[in-house]
């Protein structure tokens, strides 16, 4: 329960952690926290902070916070590895955090270090996280080493989601954005997607000529 002496806009964002649904699988946003006293973003800070390193929500809702303070306790959880533990849900959930994080991080420090502790994750035993992986990266700035980790997973992925999110950002990278209705789009899509080698690399150095990355190393 949460005192009547609240205000409502608190009110509102404390009550996100009672829903269900679609609200909830969308997430905290900037509507939680626009019109917040200063006084009421502080208390919501200190409500995120105890459990967001176990909390997706919990991590978002930090960096709509303060982007420069959540980063600098993001920084601070990423230095050690990530604890092992027997529960694959648990690992899921662990290495889903961590990539959250990462992507964060990078939005306010793009430094090749933290992108290529997002590209580990291209490795995951988890298709979900491979696929995270993949929709994670930004854009730009990039890394040849990222770069390289969606070429792998485009050669290599057997899973669906994985392999059509790795597909779809080698192409925004190299600066195509999804267009069903561009026969040009279609065409490198469906080469990447094939099971013909030769159709990949085809399509691989088709997208070379386009455009090349925003490479920060």
């Amino acid at each position: 329960m949460i005192s009547s002496s609240k205000s409502a806009e608190f009110a509102k964002f404390h009550g996100f952690f009672d829903k269900a649904g679609t609200e909830r699988l969308s997430g905290l946003d900037e509507n939680y926290f626009e019109t917040m006293s200063e006084a009421d973003r502080q208390e919501a800070w200190d409500f995120l902070l105890p459990k967001f390193a176990r909390s997706s929500d919990a991590i978002s809702g930090l960096y709509l916070l303060d982007p420069v303070g959540a980063v600098a306790l993001f920084k601070a959880e990423i230095a050690p590895p990530i604890l092992p533990t027997p529960y694959p849900s648990l690992r899921r959930t662990r290495e889903s955090n961590r990539l959250l994080m990462l992507k964060l991080i990078i939005k306010v420090y793009p430094d090749p270090v933290y992108i290529d502790a997002m590209t580990a994750f291209a490795n995951s035993e988890f298709d979900e996280i491979r696929g995270e992986f993949a929709q994670s990266l930004l854009i730009s700035p990039i890394t040849r080493g990222a770069v390289d980790a969606l070429k792998r997973m485009i050669f290599t992925e057997v899973e669906t989601i994985p392999l059509s999110s790795a597909i779809t950002k080698l192409m925004v990278i190299h600066g195509m954005d999804f267009d069903r209705r561009d026969p040009v789009y279609k065409s490198i899509f469906v080469a990447l997607m094939s099971d013909n080698p030769d159709n990949k690399l085809a399509a691989m150095a088709r997208l070379e000529q386009r455009q090349v990355p925003d490479y920060l190393d």
